[in-house]
Parts: structure tokens; sequence; C-alpha cells
């Protein structure tokens, strides 16, 4: 029985996170023995109208009681100035690794079909660290925290899923602009990489990552990034393959993990019934492989590819007609293929 803890959060959150565990509940008819035991918390606004902190002390530690978390979307805009509910729940549970896997799928109209990349994105310092003060009537400052010991952790995290994949690790950075901070996280990097013979290391500018990405996507494996701009390529490599609606992500720690899509909240289509439910569902399938079910991880996969290769099945966002009850309908049909 696998203890799994549902954050559903803000916006289409509830929505894409419901239709996440019917697919886990299914797999029950092709994987007997896999079975789930399912709790909810709250998280984010969601949180703040029943009258709780935005990251309540109950569901920092029912994540951390569980196998694994699945996490909706959180309306950071929304919550009241100096409140960040998800920065505050990702180093409550010392998660610092967010592995962003990006693909094209047959059928599925997009810019580069043939794109299949990893971004892993250092997901506890950087500009993101939380850092920002005011120096003047006029002027703010935001502090970008780079460290040896959170580039090494996440480098290995980085070098580990390029020896699983195809053995190439591309780390981003600005050297020329920011020679301290991407200075530090090189040689952290390369550190790193001297345990890794098999794993052909490179490194490139932000601005020719970004570039490259389109023009020569086939060239990338593994990219490895600091906070922010791990976020941008991962969104940038998203919308080569058809959009955040595909973009699920894992974030690991030495004991805690979550996984969630990379998409936000969308609250100009919540409760419409019509948001994309595959990045929640293919998150639920890297949960699962980080489980060791890989067979049950490779079955849902696999429906999601089947599903959105018929144009009725995919949702508005990728340009066909289907709800988001259908869309999950659709991959549930095809879990025994």
């Amino acid at each position: 029985m696998r203890k799994i803890l549902l954050v559903p959060g803000d916006g289409i959150g509830p929505e894409v996170v419901a239709a996440a565990r019917s697919v886990l509940e299914a797999l029950g008819g092709v994987f007997p023995d896999l079975r789930f035991d399912f709790s909810e918390a709250l998280i984010g606004m969601s949180a703040l109208r029943a009258g709780q902190d935005a990251v309540p002390e109950a569901t920092v530690q029912a994540a951390k009681a569980a196998d694994a978390v699945l996490l909706g979307a959180i309306d950071e805009a929304a919550l009241p100035v100096g409140t960040r509910a998800l920065g505050r729940f990702r180093r409550l549970l010392e998660a610092y690794a967010n592995i962003r896997p990006l693909r094209g799928f047959p059928g599925v109209p997009c810019v580069c079909p043939g794109l299949d990349v990893a971004v892993v994105r250092e997901n506890s310092e950087g500009l993101y660290s939380g850092i920002e003060f005011e120096t003047g009537a006029d002027a703010a400052c935001a502090v970008r925290v780079i460290t040896r010991q959170g580039s090494e952790r996440v480098a290995r995290a980085a070098f580990e899923l390029a020896r699983a994949r195809r053995r190439r690790l591309t780390a981003v950075h600005k050297l020329g602009s920011l020679k301290r901070t991407d200075g530090l996280f090189l040689e952290a990097v390369r550190a790193v990489g001297a345990a890794y013979p098999e794993v052909a290391l490179e490194t490139r500018n932000i601005d020719a990552c970004a570039m490259d990405l389109i023009l020569h996507s086939a060239h990338f494996d593994v990219i490895l990034a600091t906070n922010m701009f791990g976020d941008i390529l991962s969104d940038e490599a998203a919308g080569l393959v058809g959009g955040v609606g595909l973009a699920p992500s894992a974030v690991l720690g030495d004991r805690y993990c979550y996984f969630e899509p990379v998409h936000g909240t969308a609250p100009d289509i919540a409760g419409k019934g019509i948001a994309n439910p595959t990045a929640a569902v293919l998150a639920a399938a890297m949960m699962l492989r980080h489980l060791k079910e890989d067979a049950a991880a490779r079955a849902i996969e696999g429906a999601v590819a089947a599903a959105l290769a018929e144009r009725p099945n995919r949702t508005p966002d990728l340009g066909g007609p289907a709800s988001t009850a259908d869309a999950t309908r659709a991959i549930i049909a095809r879990l025994a293929d």
C-alpha cells in the first residue's frame, strides 16, 4: 500500500489532481497488487480561506509521513505580500532538485516534435532565495545566493539523471556577468562531474542555450541550471513541445519529495472543466517511477501518448475539443494497451 498525499492547491489544481488520482486508481485494473492510500491536505489560498496558515504544519507533517506527494498548483500572486507558500513548502521538505522532462508527443502540433530534454533546476537558492529589500524610495534589491553545497547536491542529481539517459549534461551559466556566483556554481559542477567520467559535460551561456534549444534541440539531453535560469529554460522547452500543459516535474530531496505539473493555477479557466490534466498525470507517472513502480509508470506514459495522438482527446490548449474529464477517460481507456 502506497501512502500518497494529495495537495490540490488553488485554481485548476484540484481539477488536475483529481484527474491524476482517477488514473492512479484505474491502474488497479492492470496491476492488481498496486494499491494506494490517498489523503488530502491544504496549501496556499485554499489553506488561508480555511483559516489556516498558507503552509499548514499539518500539511508539512503529512507530506513527510507519505511515500510521495502530488501537488496541484499554488496561487502565489494572490497571497498577501511577504507570504511565499511554495518556497516555504520546498524548504521545509528540503527538496532542492527540480527535474522537468520535456518531450514531444506524436500527433501533437508543436515547434520541435523531436525534443527530448530534462531540465534539472536548482530549487532552493539562486535569485529565488526570497531575500529582497528596499534600498531607498525608488530602489529595491534582490540577492542571488549560490552555495557550494547547494550546487554540488543538485549537480549530483543531474549527473545521475544524465547517466540514466543519453549521458550528456549541459551546465548553464552567465559567467561574463555573474563571475562569482556562476563561477562557484561551475566549479562545483565540474568537481562533481569528475566522478561521472561516462557523462559528457559541457557549459553554455544561458542566452546561447535558449537559442540553441530552438535551433539545435536534438543536441540536448540534460540541462543543469540555477533556479531562475532553469525556470525560464524549462518553460521555453515546454513551449517547444506544445505548452506547459504537457510538462510534469519532480522536486526531490535526500529524504522527501513531491511531484507537480509545471503549470500554474490558470484562474481564467478554473472551474470550467477544460484544464489539461496531462502534466499532472505525467507527474503521477514520475512519482511511480520514484517509488520503483516502473511498469505502472510506463503504462501511464504509454496511455498518455496514445490518447494525445487523437485530436478528440486533446483539451483546448492543444487545439482539441476535450474536457478535462474527456481527456482523463481517454487516458484510462488506454492503460491496458
